[in-house]
């Protein structure tokens, strides 16, 4: 099984879209994001926490998580990747088959994760407008109008985990 998502990267000009992509395999079990560098091993663990915190059963397979970060956005900064952290949980729970969703591919997610389960999103026009121009439908708990409708992050969540939900300041986000 394999799949694509879209997210944001932050940088000074505003938010740039970003595409995560992975799969699942039958080969030695785990999970492994591609990326990011030295940030990719702390969000795996918070995952994996998070997961496991839930206790949630993941098929016996490795999944591959890829985060395609182009050149012209600069080096990593910590304050951007951590608004990948979201999507990637969003992205790693389709692959394990936890979610009630047939695709990712035309989506876009972004928010990052707390180890206790609490996911902040930096919902703002420019993320709205992002999803406009690449006729994405985004997936937010906040309520917020996209011309491509809006995916209720926690009706999409609900059955399987309990993640709480909050919006976060947009003027801090482009700080």
């Amino acid at each position: 099984m394999e799949t694509q998502l879209q997210s944001c990267y932050f940088t000074k000009k505003g938010p740039s879209l970003v595409t995560l992509f992975g799969y699942a395999t039958k080969s030695v079990p785990g999970l492994e994001i591609n990326g990011l560098g030295k940030y990719g091993k702390a969000i795996k663990e918070k995952i994996v926490f998070v997961t496991r915190s839930r206790q949630l059963q993941i098929p016996l397979k490795r999944f591959v998580l890829n985060v395609e970060i182009t050149d012209d956005l600069g080096d990593l900064e910590g304050s951007s990747v951590k608004w990948l952290e979201y999507p990637l949980l969003l992205h790693y729970w389709y692959l394990a088959g936890l979610l009630p969703i047939s695709k990712l591919d035309n989506c876009l997610a972004i928010g990052s994760l707390t180890p206790s389960g609490e996911v902040v999103e930096p919902i703002n026009a420019s993320v709205v407008e992002l999803c406009e121009e690449h006729d994405l439908h985004l997936i937010a708990s906040s309520d917020v109008e996209t011309p491509n409708g809006v995916i209720d992050g926690k009706d999409l969540f609900g059955s399987i985990a309990e993640l709480s939900f909050m919006s976060n300041n947009p003027t801090a986000v482009m700080a």
